[in-house]
């Protein structure tokens, strides 16, 4: 589970301004959808998906993979 400075330092440099992450019914955060990202976000998530972390399912980033995607963008 990340820190609370933590995920909101990820969604300020993922998503874009006034957007968030996705949550599930107990409220956690479980995803960032494509609508929210910004452009760069979108980029990486596109090469790292395609070419790194095959998924069949692009439209969103899952927990795992929207850290490797704020890692690579810090």
């Amino acid at each position: 589970m990340l820190a609370q400075p933590e995920r909101e330092a990820i969604a300020q440099l993922l998503c874009i301004p006034g957007q968030d992450f996705t949550r599930a019914a107990a409220k956690r955060q479980v995803r960032i959808v494509r609508t929210n990202m910004t452009t760069l976000t979108h980029i990486c998530m596109t090469f790292l998906l395609s070419n790194i972390l095959p998924s069949d399912r692009n439209a969103d980033l899952p927990l795992r993979k929207y850290q490797l995607v704020y890692v690579v963008l810090t």
